[in-house]
């Protein structure tokens, strides 16, 4: 892609001189000869409007002379440095023919739309903007062209009433325009914009500086505290995990190893400061928030938050899904074990190829509260499709399969009580294996989670257009980088409360705290047994044998001897 845009800059600098003799006349009146044509030149095809008439804005007293002045534009249309620059130009060399006497200009909005998403690509080849086509010649309010939208009908007339298009700031410019960043309000989309990362005493972004070190503190805490806990339970896993540890409970080790990652993860960002998820403006003179794959250590720290993310719930539906296994199926723990390979490809392989996907569609952003790069901190739509929609999926699933593993055992209670098995120790150590803590922590956490990245999702566009507002509208608006006048900017969503500081202190608690509940969930006696045992094979250089309560799996209460799983097989074929 990259290549390609080089070589129509390079036919573009070959051709295009961008002195055209024409000069910009205000429209003249129609005279009784002139007549509605319609529009043949190539490069304005498929517009709003299909008729123009001659002479147009630059005086052009024909099409073939129209189209040879406009043919020096085209590289520009190609590469589409804006959305806006093709309809501006053709109001230009070939204008709106309606029942009015003269043809309706482009509204200075529409000018400036397409100026600011093309003058810096120009500015870097060495050309200027072309004098003929300053937008102050254009009027701001009145009947003009200034919306950009398929429709069969004519370009719709804008009148004063109808509120100017958005302005980036010169403060909050993006140098880095080609991958795609933009600002998404409710009102729509600022192209090559972003957030600055520093929180002025004047309109901050979404909190003062004091709440956003509070709240990046907060999270380090919670990052810490997920770190040593998932480091216990790694640790607890590996110097026992043939004898306590085999699966259905397997899984929870590398849900350990996930959140190990995302509390390494937040800490970085945290101790990190404002590297990754900032960089420099274009000009130098401030800080914005990241966008895309422009740095790398932002898109690194984003795709492995990502991957981790996403994986520690797919191992959560292998966990439940072994205990459906167990409990519903009376699959073996050792024939379950045996497809360890397919678990591993299905936790590991969806969530890598989720994240190629969000690398490739550039739907992640610096997040300035705890540092780090993540998906759709900015972009409300990434982060409903490419987070909400997996976790939410992932949990429904894992929790209808936990749901139908207990109805499965208390329907085996009932049985065994009837036939007075002794075996009812087993099915009371299986129920315990995963009605606990853990699974209640686990589904209450994620759930709440996913419910405040769906909030934060519907909200974040309504959040950002009240800042921008107020930032439009504040009597330090020319300091902010404003250019346009204070009329012309976007009306304030009354609405829309900001931010409550609560919400992100959930948020980060309830992502990082299933680590600390692993932790809880491997404490036991038998956990001290196996660190003694440990320590003095390693320090000592003593092996104690181990009794048959210390094999037991966590949470169990009684020895598990190899038959009872074949006792529940038969109990079930008899009925």
């Amino acid at each position: 892609m990259m290549a390609w845009t080089q070589l129509i800059i390079l036919a573009f600098l070959a051709h295009a001189s961008f002195q055209d003799s024409a000069v910009y006349s205000p429209p003249l009146h129609k005279s009784p000869a002139q007549k509605c044509v319609p529009i043949t030149m190539h490069s304005c095809q498929d517009l709003e409007y299909n008729l123009t008439v001659y002479p147009n804005l630059l005086n052009h007293q024909n099409e073939k002379d129209a189209e040879e002045a406009i043919r020096q534009f085209q590289p520009l249309m190609k590469v589409k440095c804006s959305e806006d620059i093709k309809l501006f130009l053709c109001t230009i060399y070939a204008p709106v023919c309606t029942v009015l006497e003269q043809p309706i200009q482009p509204c200075r909005h529409l000018c400036q739309s397409a100026r600011d998403g093309c003058e810096t690509l120009m500015n870097k080849f060495g050309f200027h903007w072309p004098e003929q086509l300053e937008c102050n010649l254009f009027p701001v309010d009145g009947i003009c062209v200034g919306e950009n939208k398929s429709s069969t009908s004519a370009p719709p007339a804008r009148s004063h009433n109808h509120p100017a298009e958005l302005e980036c700031p010169s403060l909050m410019k993006t140098p880095f325009h080609l991958n795609g960043a933009f600002l998404q309000l409710n009102a729509g989309k600022i192209a090559e914009c972003s957030l600055p990362c520093s929180a002025d005493a004047h309109v901050p972004t979404f909190f003062d500086a004091r709440t956003r070190r509070w709240l990046r503190l907060w999270t380090g805490l919670c990052a810490v505290a997920c770190f040593f806990g998932s480091l216990f339970t790694i640790c607890t896993f590996l110097i026992d995990l043939n004898t306590r540890f085999k699966y259905p409970v397997r899984p929870i080790l590398y849900m350990a190893l996930c959140y190990f990652g995302l509390s390494v993860i937040y800490m970085i960002g945290v101790f990190g400061d404002d590297r990754f998820a900032c960089g420099e403006h274009a000009s130098g003179q401030s800080q914005l928030v990241n966008q895309g794959v422009d740095k790398f250590p932002c898109s690194a720290l984003a795709v492995a938050h990502y991957f981790f993310t996403l994986a520690s719930c797919v191992w959560w539906v292998v966990l439940c899904l072994a205990w459906f296994l167990t409990a519903t199926r009376h699959w073996g723990f050792e024939f379950i074990e045996s497809m360890w390979l397919h678990f591993h490809a299905l936790a590991w392989g969806l969530p890598g190829i989720l994240s190629i996907v969000v690398l490739i569609t550039n739907s992640f952003d610096g997040d300035v509260f705890t540092g780090i790069c993540s998906v759709g901190n900015l972009r409300g739509d990434a982060l409903f499709w490419y987070l909400v929609v997996p976790i939410g999926s992932a949990l429904t699933v894992g929790l209808v399969l936990l749901m139908m593993g207990i109805f499965s055992m208390v329907r085996i209670r009932k049985y065994i009580k009837l036939q007075q098995v002794d075996v009812e120790k087993l099915i009371n150590k299986i129920e315990k294996l995963m009605i606990t803590g853990f699974s209640a922590i686990y589904v209450l956490a994620t759930a709440a989670f996913a419910g405040i990245l769906f909030y934060q999702s519907r909200q974040t566009p309504f959040w950002i257009e009240t800042w921008y507002g107020q930032r439009c509208a504040s009597a330090q608006r020319a300091d902010f980088g404003f250019h346009r006048a204070a009329k012309e900017c976007a009306p304030l969503n009354t609405d829309s409360a900001p931010p409550e500081i609560l919400l992100f202190v959930m948020k980060y608690l309830l992502h990082l705290v299933v680590g600390v509940t692993c932790a809880i969930w491997v404490m036991s006696v038998k956990t001290m047994g196996s660190y003694k045992r440990c320590w003095n094979r390693v320090v000592r250089g003593r092996t104690i044998v181990a009794t048959a309560d210390d094999e037991l799996m966590p949470m169990g209460g009684g020895p598990v001897r190899p038959g009872h799983h074949q006792q529940i097989r038969g109990i079930h074929a008899q009925r």
